[in-house]
């Protein structure tokens, strides 16, 4: 990609930091008017839902929400770029099996960036991205992620990406000033330590995870910055992985760039670009509906996500009107069911982290629920101290939100090694019942 397009997109974004709520919902509303229309025209899968729902393209806040099983069955006529899901998916599955991913996928509007997410939710997503789109993508997170903004490019840095597969949209920012090397995840931690130790990066990125795995295998490096991706970045991760350097964290899924930290390291939605609906769930946890309001190769209208997010209240210190994440608590699937005294309770993971963080010695856990009154303890290490440690722990969060714990089984185990690849998910549910309500 050329570099004007990413710089004119970056100050563009620049421009659009806003101070004020009603500026920002005010742009909001001038993007939909024009974005909708052309998606409407061009989309006739966004067209046909608008028509289902009996609404004018003007009262799209109240478009019944989507999802992503649902993007996928409609992906051939969702898409404008003349894609079929067979042809997304051959061509990015390719490029995993290959581990060549620099080839875009040609198609009767120009080449698009092909990609899949891990499908830790239970479906892989596969998104698609046109230059304009990747452009923008580009300078956003120029912005966002160098040290001191665009200033940051008068010196030279060198970016290591920890990634379970490389994308061209990741090298699309690459100049004189800006390299990237792709560690790929599949391979040995000890190449891999050898060779990021070698390159000196100015910035990581790669999941939590990935990261402490190592450092712990011995990579002693020095950047500017950390920039945590793909997973949940808890506290535990963020104190181990500040010994490289200040870290901050980004959230993106196959449904977009969703927030980006301002110069005070706050999480901020990226509310210039994508609008949120926000359905609150309970515990004070949030669920988005999201319409992107500049994507048009994959278009993203009135789209629930899986996540779960808790917001702050309190403005921000950057002044920026945009709403701040406190936390991204993980998938709704994690959300767990489990006895209580009246009935089944639902348990959200974050009592169950914020319980098993706090455990001396533990460097590494994941719960799992396995039967509607069985959770599995996977303890890195399992000893008897750890274990028993874990088991009170627990018992005392399932009694803080509401879970019966006389009527729980809980069961302690060793934690296998992960696997090379796949996304941590720290707390899961892999029984479901008949009929499921999550409250």
């Amino acid at each position: 990609m050329k570099a004007l397009p990413t710089l004119l997109a970056a100050l563009d974004d620049t421009r659009l930091t806003f101070r004020c709520r009603a500026a920002l919902e005010a742009h909001q509303a001038r993007l939909a008017h024009g974005h909708l229309r052309w998606v409407a025209a061009h989309s006739p899968a966004v067209a046909a839902r608008f028509r289902a729902a009996g609404l004018p393209l003007s009262r799209w806040r109240e478009l019944p929400p989507t999802d992503k099983a649902q993007m996928l069955a409609t992906f051939d006529t969702l898409n404008t770029v003349g894609v079929t899901l067979e042809q997304a998916l051959a061509t990015a599955r390719r490029a995993e099996q290959t581990r060549e991913f620099t080839p875009p996928l040609l198609t009767p509007r120009g080449p698009v960036t092909v990609g899949l997410s891990t499908g830790t939710s239970g479906t892989q997503g596969v998104f698609l991205v046109s230059p304009e789109e990747q452009a923008r993508w580009a300078g956003t997170v120029l912005r966002a992620l160098l040290p001191g903004g665009l200033r940051g490019l008068t010196r030279r840095h060198r970016v290591a990406f920890f990634l379970r597969a490389d994308s061209p949209l990741y090298r699309s920012v690459g100049s004189q000033r800006l390299t990237f090397r792709f560690f790929d995840l599949l391979r040995p931690l000890p190449d891999l330590v050898q060779e990021v130790t070698a390159y000196r990066p100015t910035l990581v990125v790669g999941p939590p995870a990935v990261l402490r795995a190592v450092q712990d295998a011995g990579a002693a490096l020095r950047p500017d910055r950390v920039v945590s991706v793909a997973e949940v970045l808890e506290d535990d991760d963020a104190r181990r992985l500040h010994a490289w350097g200040p870290v901050v964290q980004v959230y993106q899924a196959t449904e977009g760039l969703l927030a980006l930290p301002c110069e005070h390291g706050e999480l901020h939605l990226t509310e210039a670009h994508v609008h949120f609906d926000l359905e609150a769930v309970g515990g004070g946890l949030v669920r988005p509906v999201i319409t992107d309001l500049r994507r048009r190769a994959q278009p993203f209208v009135r789209h629930r996500l899986d996540d779960l997010l808790r917001l702050k209240d309190a403005p921000c210190p950057c002044g920026r009107a945009a709403r701040r994440v406190a936390a991204v608590v993980g998938r709704q699937d994690d959300a767990l069911r489990l006895p209580g005294p009246g009935g089944p309770v639902t348990v959200w993971p974050d009592f169950l982290r914020g319980a098993l963080a706090g455990v001396p010695d533990l460097r590494d856990y994941r719960a799992e629920q396995t039967s509607e009154g069985a959770l599995r303890l996977l303890l890195e290490p399992c000893t008897p101290e750890t274990a028993a440690a874990a088991t009170a722990a627990v018992r005392a969060a399932l009694a803080r939100s509401g879970a019966d714990p006389a009527q729980v089984t809980l069961r302690a185990s060793t934690l296998p090694p992960p696997v090379p690849g796949t996304k941590r998910r720290r707390v899961t549910r892999s029984w479901r019942p008949a009929a499921e309500e999550i409250l």
